[in-house]
């Protein structure tokens, strides 16, 4: 729910030199290094030569101007274009382009849309002469209440899948059933029983015909699909275009939504695209004619192109409805402080064009893998100190040697449900490190031998925090790998892998997952809790065979394994140091693990402290093994991640910012505070209750909340809106809750909000009509990106 709202008014000189801030006038010594500082505002005007007084209105403007060593300073505002430099910069001498201190700056894939009339009787009439499922509708009810308004607007053609904002946050295709407000964790119909291409399911009430020509998503096992109703009957629907990988038939659960029927509009934030008529139908939030600028549709799938540049660095901007990409001749290009919602939008899930193996019946699974997500492609390229939320495929893309992924937070990806991940990794020698991934559809970093290679060598994964992951399909981990693939040289250590959806769970949701004879895998230092099911590890030759595994030091802090085997012929596979229970197949030397966990003595598990106390039966007890070992102050090193005398090595991205303790509020409606294993918590949340703080410090620019929460699952995916100054005050965001597996077993889970600064009485609010959430034990603002 972070969004910016355009700057429409044209500034005068004096405001845009207030929008740059006290940096604005180029230094001396740029001036002697004869470098440029050009600007940009949405108050300029491209005629002019580019200078503070005079700055440029559009960043295609100053790219054409710039050369080695220039930047470009870019004002507050929304600018609907995308960002592709003319050349390169050099290693001494990269292009820059930069917010301007304190700006906001959003590069806008979509662009407003105008001319909103409110659909009138006549129109319903003649579009029910041509639609015999229309008359009675929601659609008609929301028509003859006067709620829903219509606009002639042509969308890109080109791009994989629509998209349509309301004052910048995205609004929901109309769908059945209604997905709620958070599209990562939609609500989904369930098929009682299904063939390879059809379903049936008693909720299908509609009469013969009705779904004709719907895009149906269905998600079965591990499997993602999208397919056209060619026929539907009360009970049934049966679909062409559906891969032969698993069908329709549940394994565990065949979960779907269709959507593609104006039928289906009648709920606030809903909308449909007629492609015939170009005609955009639209059920504001609050159900008002949109007003001038506050619609906008998707028309750009790039915000920010440095294809076939190098040496390219873009300082702290926002992008939107568009994703940012490198080619694989780039080198050198850094996206730092980026800030990206909603980058990714496909419509299907169709095989992914860059397969490297034979496609087959399952090269669905692959869709969106190359493609979607920031592209991050050729040598020694850099995303780091960002913010991504959103997106229906990747969350970034590596392909190409040598790039980084560093200190970035990643929420609500994945959300068709395909091998897309928080982080997909190709190539050789990719670093991902001290990064924050929640919310994704499988997993939150992924490794796929379709589009991959049977190679995935030199790769460092280490020091992230992955949770919430398997949110639509199952049989997936934190950290995926198959099939066959050779990890030699790469190396997985010091990641949490915590608290997978309560979906997830009810299959293997390991923390690192090396499926189908996947091998030379070195784990070590990782941590693991609250329902992985199989622990920090899950070897699954799948009924061949795997070798060269180094399974060291890893830490199950509550579930009851940590390196888990199914069957399968081992050779030269280790499994030592580790806390949890490991499989004992022959081929695997086991040696020094310690179990069960309950009996290891950590410092606190209700807080996820699972480092070692004085007493811990777990200290002294393992083998030398560097560098798992490293650290270690007694004269044997400890079982498990954490060295007892080490400092506790920290991972996920760095998040700065005030605590605030959720028992010190200052006015409450409704709740009640009580004694948990974390101290004290807030709980008793019912609809409409609150708690309000006073003077919560959101520092410069606050675009990130998190919150320590505890969740029965059935209570899963209710809202806690934040909102300001009142309980009723401005809604900067909304965290919908994951599942934590009961109210008292808490995590840490995380949104985007509308950026804020400075001091605010910050309320909590339950929506009303909803059943209670959970607890709380602390909140936070701070900034990502």
């Amino acid at each position: 729910m972070n969004r910016f709202r355009s700057r429409g008014a044209v500034l005068t000189a004096a405001a845009v030199l207030l929008s740059f801030g006290s940096g604005a006038l180029a230094t001396s010594a740029q001036a002697a290094a004869h470098h440029h500082t050009f600007y940009v505002s949405p108050g300029g005007s491209d005629r002019d030569q580019g200078t503070a007084r005079a700055p440029f209105r559009t960043i295609h403007q100053c790219s054409a101007a710039m050369s080695a060593g220039d930047s470009c300073v870019i004002g507050s505002g929304t600018y609907h274009e995308t960002i592709a430099p003319a050349r390169s910069g050099t290693a001494a001498a990269p292009i820059t382009y930069t917010a301007a201190p304190g700006a906001q700056v959003i590069v806008d894939g979509a662009d407003p849309v105008s001319g909103w009339q409110a659909v009138s009787g006549a129109a319903l009439t003649s579009l029910e002469s041509g639609d015999p499922f229309l008359a009675g509708s929601d659609f008609a009810t929301a028509v003859a209440t006067g709620q829903i308004y219509q606009a002639h607007v042509t969308i890109n053609p080109s791009l994989s899948g629509n998209q349509v904002f309301w004052q910048g946050a995205p609004q929901i295709e109309a769908q059945w059933p209604y997905p709620g407000a958070d599209v990562s964790v939609p609500t989904l119909a369930s098929a009682q029983s299904g063939t390879t291409d059809s379903l049936s399911d008693t909720a299908l009430t509609q009469p013969a015909g009705f779904w004709n020509g719907a895009l149906l998503t269905a998600h079965n096992w591990f499997v993602s699909e999208t397919g056209t109703v060619t026929d539907s009957q009360v009970g049934t629907i049966t679909s062409a275009g559906l891969p032969s990988c698993v069908g329709l038939s549940p394994n565990q659960s065949t979960d779907y939504s269709l959507k593609g029927k104006l039928e289906l509009l009648g709920k606030p934030g809903e909308w449909f695209y007629q492609t015939s008529s170009h005609t955009l139908y639209l059920y504001s939030p609050d159900g008002s004619k949109p007003p001038a600028g506050a619609v906008e549709a998707k028309q750009r799938a790039v915000a920010i192109d440095l294809s076939g540049r190098s040496h390219i660095s873009v300082l702290g901007l926002g992008i939107r409805g568009a994703t940012a990409q490198t080619s694989p001749t780039s080198t050198g290009d850094v996206l730092d402080g980026l800030v990206a919602h909603d980058i990714s939008a496909d419509a299907q899930l169709n095989p992914d064009p860059n397969m490297v193996t034979a496609p087959d019946g399952c090269a669905v699974l692959t869709a969106g893998e190359t493609t979607s997500g920031i592209l991050l492609k050729g040598h020694g390229n850099t995303v780091r100190d960002s913010l991504i939320d959103g997106s229906t495929g990747n969350g970034v893309v590596m392909s190409g040697t040598g790039n980084t992924v560093t200190n970035t937070t990643i929420l609500h990806v994945d959300t068709l449900g395909s091998y897309a991940a928080g982080i997909n990794v190709l190539g050789s020698g990719q670093n991902i490190t001290h990064n924050t991934i929640e919310g994704s559809g499988r997993s939150d970093i992924n490794i796929d031998n379709k589009v991959a290679g049977p190679t995935a060598a030199g790769h460092t994964i280490a020091y992230n925090d992955l949770s919430d992951y398997g949110n639509l399909v199952v049989d997936g981990g934190a950290v995926y790998v198959c099939c066959s693939v050779n990890l030699a040289t790469t190396v997985i250590h010091h990641n949490q892998f915590h608290d997978p959806s309560p979906f997830a769970h009810t299959a293997p949701a390991p923390g690192v997952y090396l499926d189908n004879s996947t091998y030379n895998a070195t784990v070590y230092d990782n941590v693991a809790w609250n329902r992985t099911t199989y622990g920090a590890v899950l070897i699954n030759p799948n009924g061949q065979s795997t070798s060269g595994n180094r399974i060291y030091n890893n830490t199950s802090g509550t579930d009851t394994n940590v390196a888990s085997t199914f069957g399968g012929t081992f050779s030269d596979t280790d499994i030592v140091n580790n806390i949890g229970v490991t499989g004992t197949d022959p081929g695997i030397t086991n040696s020094n693990n310690f179990t069960p966990v309950s009996a290891a003595q950590f410092t606190n598990p209700a807080a996820d402290d699972f480092t070692l106390t004085a007493t811990s039966p777990a200290r002294n007890a393992g083998v030398v093994w560097s560098p798992a070992t490293d650290g270690s102050t007694d004269p044997q090193p400890s079982l498990g991640a954490y060295q007892y005398g080490a400092p506790k090595w920290i991972a996920g991205a760095t998040r700065i910012g005030q605590q605030v303790q959720a028992e010190s509020y200052t006015s409450s409606s409704g709740v009640s505070p009580h004694p948990a294993g974390t101290g004290t918590v807030v709980g008793s949340f019912d609809g409409g209750d609150w708690i309000g703080y006073d003077n919560v410090d959101f520092g410069t620019g606050a675009n990130l909340f998190t919150a320590f929460i505890g969740v029965d699952d059935a209570y899963a995916d209710k809202g806690v809106e934040i909102h300001l100054d009142s309980a009723t005050g401005p809604l900067i965001g909304l965290l919908s809750v994951a599942g934590t597996g009961g109210f008292d077993t808490l995590s840490v889970q995380s949104t985007s909000i509308t950026p804020t600064s400075g001091h605010h009485a910050v309320y909590l609010v339950a929506p009303g009509g909803q059943p209670g959430f959970g607890n709380i034990d602390y909140f936070s603002f701070t900034h990502a990106g």
